[in-house]
């Protein structure tokens, strides 16, 4: 083992990014060697003081001894793809979203059966990898709370086939799904699957705003199969175009017209919200239909949008992580609030619930 180690601290200056990709293969083989099956960790104890500021010492402390607490942000179980996000107690959006590696076979199947919203605990440990998101190996995963939105209607079935649709094309149209700050982190979507970008050069990232419409010249990475993962091939001359951006159409008066859908109540929102799927370029926006200045004309617009949906439950659809009525087509009228590169869906601002037609 010492020999192995040796000789992969004498080529790392060659190969550095493809070796710490290995050597998480490796860590990963030896956690599922000594790992046991899935238990319950009876340490699994909240604790406020370690999340304040989203510390990644002291959530790395926690992970490896007490458990780490959070919400699944998203998970694709056919990819592998498992998304922890975990919350400063005192500020909403301060947050850290974790990369998860399933540490054993146990922990995978485990894995396999959350779901988006759901409250965990993980044991493990957080590991060097060259994505400025963090990566942690899990040896064991428990559901403190499940979340029950989705719960009734038949799971939702992924459309795209990820990698064979983008094997034999160099570029395509993809939606922002995240992007840091800086845009060091930059997820996007194709169809209804996500990938994830792994970025060289911010200056091509660094403006985008979630639900942006971009044009980008790709290459698979070879490494790691599962999810798959996408570098920008800087190669071209233009490896990243704007097609459609979303924060250009920010306090735009605008009608829009699609179908509704339906966010149930979360964590994250209190009551029930309701958007209009609307498409460009062939890709899926979802703008939430708001009312931030007039509380109780807020309650009239969501009361009205709900006894729409009500009226045709027998035709309801989920999505991915809400509700859809295809046989429901509404038209909105307002202003669209776009004000955070990282806000989950854009608005449009309604006066009253008058603003809101059933196209028939």
């Amino acid at each position: 083992m010492c020999i192995v180690l040796l000789y992969f601290v004498s080529m790392i200056k060659r190969y550095q990014s493809r070796l710490l990709l290995i050597i998480i293969t490796i860590i990963t083989g030896v956690i599922t060697l000594v790992s046991s099956a899935l238990s319950v960790p009876e340490s699994c104890v909240y604790h406020p003081e370690v999340y304040q500021g989203v510390n990644l010492s002291n959530l790395s402390n926690e992970l490896e001894k007490t458990g780490l607490l959070g919400e699944i942000h998203g998970t694709v179980p056919e990819e592998n793809m498992f998304v922890l996000t975990v919350r400063d107690p005192d500020n909403f959006f301060k947050f850290q979203h974790f990369s998860v590696i399933p540490g054993n076979r146990q922990t995978q199947e485990n894995l396999k059966k959350v779901g988006r919203h759901d409250q965990v605990c993980l044991q493990g440990k957080l590991i060097k990898n060259p994505s400025p998101q963090p990566h942690i190996v899990v040896k064991s995963a428990f559901v403190t709370e499940s979340w029950e939105g989705l719960k009734g209607y038949k799971n939702y079935e992924y459309q795209a086939d990820i990698p064979e649709e983008l094997k034999y094309k160099n570029n395509a149209i993809f939606k922002v799904h995240f992007v840091d700050s800086e845009g060091n982190i930059l997820v996007v979507e194709y169809k209804d699957k996500v990938l994830p970008i792994f970025v060289k050069n911010t200056e091509l990232t660094k403006d985008l705003y979630r639900g942006d419409l971009i044009d980008i010249s790709y290459k698979i990475q070879t490494w790691p199969g599962q999810p798959t993962h996408l570098n920008l091939n800087l190669n071209t001359e233009n490896p990243l175009k704007m097609v459609d951006k979303l924060v250009a159409k920010h306090n735009r008066e605008t009608t829009l017209t699609g179908k509704l859908v339906k966010f149930p109540q979360s964590p994250q929102i209190q009551f029930d919200v309701y958007a209009i799927e609307v498409i460009t370029d062939g890709l899926p926006r979802y703008y939430t239909l708001v009312n931030f200045e007039d509380i109780k004309e807020f309650e009239t617009i969501r009361e009205k949008l709900a006894n729409i949906w009500n009226d045709k439950l027998d035709t309801v659809k989920s999505g991915r992580n809400f509700l859809i009525n295809p046989n429901i087509m509404i038209e909105a009228q307002g202003k669209i609030n776009v004000i955070s590169p990282q806000q989950a869906n854009p608005q449009i601002l309604l006066k009253n619930a008058n603003k809101i037609k059933l196209v028939l």
